[in-house]
């Protein structure tokens, strides 16, 4: 396989994978969030603002990880917003454009005086989202393209004469089964007022803990990138939680 960092041109100005799949994830992530707020009933009122704080969250957060997985020095790239698919950096993380769709979303959410937590209508949305980012990452050999393996199904990399981990397929196979175990999950009573969002980021969290071993991402300390400390983090913060408030999140579950 050769890499394919530009799909297309428009007026003469380069499309590049990663850059066209992030807004594709983004906009999946909105419709699905849309699919479920009919399904939940929101009036249109809930929805509106909702949507749209997520899409300008998602946008905001996807440039501004930049300089937190990359450093301050690429901030000129994060401000200049018609950089956002300078093949360099791509046009910013999926998990900050999630984190960040989530963030508008969620304030959005409160600002109109909505009761009851809208957040567990994101967690299968960016369960989406996600994988479908991820095959930009591949395309574009951006993010993570693996170590090198003997594996069959590694990736061939320009000018190597070896293989290597296609880590955003990894990434997106588990996401696609992740979004339908989330939709499975969706109407259990242990899984409301936030508790499915929660659980989607710690199952998310776990897998990409692991997963960074095959990809190429700088290494922090411990043997352990920035991302997987950010992943123990969430993992461990979500575990507490759930620990420190079973009784009143499980409580047909204690005995009698």
């Amino acid at each position: 396989m050769s890499p394919m960092p530009v799909l297309f041109t428009v007026g003469g100005v380069p499309v590049y994978s990663h850059g066209f799949f992030l807004l594709l994830a983004l906009l999946a992530g909105l419709g699905w969030l849309a699919i479920e707020a009919r399904r939940r009933r929101w009036s249109r009122e809930e929805v509106l603002p909702i949507t749209l704080a997520a899409f300008v969250g998602g946008m905001i957060g996807a440039r501004v990880s930049i300089l937190f997985f990359n450093g301050l020095e690429y901030a000129p790239l994060v401000l200049n917003m018609y950089a956002r698919c300078d093949p360099r950096i791509g046009p910013g993380s999926i998990l900050g454009g999630v984190a960040g769709a989530y963030i508008g979303g969620y304030i959005a959410s409160r600002a109109i005086g909505k009761e009851q937590c809208s957040c567990d209508a994101f967690a299968p949305a960016m369960a989406l989202a996600t994988a479908i980012g991820r095959i930009g990452c591949y395309l574009s050999f951006e993010d993570g393209l693996g170590k090198p393996t003997t594996f069959p199904w590694g990736a061939h990399v320009p000018g190597a004469d070896y293989l290597v981990h296609p880590a955003p397929l990894y990434d997106m196979a588990f996401n696609l089964v992740w979004f339908g175990i989330l939709l499975a999950l969706r109407d259990h009573k242990w899984m409301q007022n936030g508790n499915l969002l929660k659980f989607g980021i710690a199952g998310y969290a776990f897998f990409r803990f692991f997963v960074e071993f095959t990809r190429n991402n700088q290494v922090i300390a411990f043997g352990l990138t920035g991302q997987q400390f950010v992943s123990a983090l969430l993992f461990i913060a979500v575990v507490v939680y759930f620990a420190k408030n079973r009784e009143k999140l499980f409580p047909s579950a204690q005995p009698a």
